[in-house]
């Protein structure tokens, strides 16, 4: 498996865990009682297209695609900030999500590096 394609993968198991949580929470908002209905349905639905975005990213990494860097990078680094920012509350969730954009940058890093040789 060359660097491209684990980055490719990598960052479409971000994507797809994206859509998950987003339709998760979309159909927490529309079955259960939250607080607010309309902001867990917006921010269920602002999930699902983000990940939807991210997965286009992917794709764009796997057919070696320039333009999917630049938003493949943006994804990892507002991954560790919420990572960063979300230490105190659960764990084992911020460790997962800072150490999949850890190994996402590296493969990004590595796919950058081959493509330019």
């Amino acid at each position: 498996m060359t660097s491209r394609v684990a980055a490719a993968a990598v960052v479409g198991v971000e994507g797809v865990g994206a859509i998950a949580t987003g339709l998760t929470f979309l159909t927490a908002a529309l079955v259960a009682h939250p607080e607010d209905r309309g902001t867990a349905a917006l921010l269920g639905g602002l999930l699902a297209l983000y990940g939807a975005g991210i997965v286009a990213v992917s794709r764009g990494l796997l057919r070696d695609r320039r333009w999917a860097r630049t938003p493949a990078f943006l994804t990892q680094f507002f991954a560790l900030v919420v990572a960063w920012y979300q230490r105190g509350t659960v764990i084992a969730v911020t460790a997962s999500v800072g150490a999949v954009a850890v190994v996402a940058i590296v493969c990004l890093l590595l796919a950058v590096r081959a493509a330019e040789e």
